[in-house]
């Protein structure tokens, strides 16, 4: 597929599909004026919108990238291999390579470069915008897409389709970002710079690792994959929501 494929209807899908997702991102963020000294209740909404939008721009950006570059990385070429590859070789390799390590590569890059020029002090450390950045990122690759495989399907399964990738594709595309950045905010404690770079590389191996797990069990379609699937991001949500509360709202969970 070309990104200049996509129709306005497609983009209407994939809008809806990440909307609910970039509602509850954009509410839940922190907006009072303690995690942001000197700057009134405008500047702030001006200041977390921005951010948001550029992200989400960066992520359409990054999709339009690997559509682009996929037929000159992945060329649809018959090179008849002595062997035939088994069903499972080819699901790790669309999974992990083709989904997990090319689509984090370009997802975290843009992400590490807005939070580079923007959301990164005089010491290194890293602004909790960078959680926006992270979520808006994610979401506006999977609206183009989710725009892609929604239109791509006959009209019968379409709205099945939808709610598939609303449910799944957004949703793990956002946490697996998310995680991302908050193991950018955890690395604010690391005072050698050495160390710190190579704790953020850590988390982008595990945001291709957390990309191909779901993969591996998603593409096959199956309903026990699907339930695995699922039960994954739901521990990756609390696992989000823990560390929101503390590197977010700087809150520590109560212990009962």
């Amino acid at each position: 597929m070309k990104f200049a494929e996509l129709s306005g209807i497609s983009l209407v899908w994939g809008f809806f599909s990440i909307l609910p997702w970039a509602y509850a991102l954009w509410v839940s963020f922190p907006k009072t004026s303690s995690n942001f000294p000197n700057k009134n209740a405008t500047e702030i909404f001006v200041r977390l919108l921005f951010f948001s939008l550029l992200a989400f721009l960066a992520g359409i950006l990054s999709t339009y990238l690997i559509l682009e570059l996929s037929p000159l990385v992945w060329p649809n070429v018959d090179l008849k291999p002595k062997r035939t590859k088994s069903l499972l070789t080819q699901t790790i390799h669309l999974a992990f390579i083709q989904a997990g390590m090319v689509e984090e590569t370009f997802k975290v890059g843009f992400i590490l470069l807005i939070s580079s020029i923007f959301l990164r002090s005089k010491d290194g450390k890293w602004k909790k915008e960078i959680f926006l950045v992270g979520g808006f990122t994610a979401l506006g690759f999977a609206f183009i897409e989710n725009s892609h495989y929604i239109i791509s399907e006959i009209p019968d399964k379409r709205f099945a389709t939808f709610i598939g990738r609303s449910i799944h594709s957004s949703n793990i595309h956002m946490l697996i970002n998310l995680t991302f950045a908050l193991f950018c905010l955890k690395s604010n404690a690391i005072s050698d710079a050495t160390q710190k770079w190579f704790y953020i590389g850590g988390a982008f191996l595990l945001a291709v690792i957390q990309h191909g797990v779901v993969d591996f069990f998603l593409i096959p379609s199956s309903v026990i994959g699907g339930w695995i699937a699922t039960a994954m991001f739901v521990g990756i949500w609390v696992w989000v929501v823990n560390d929101f509360r503390t590197y977010i709202l700087d809150r520590k969970l109560e212990k009962i």
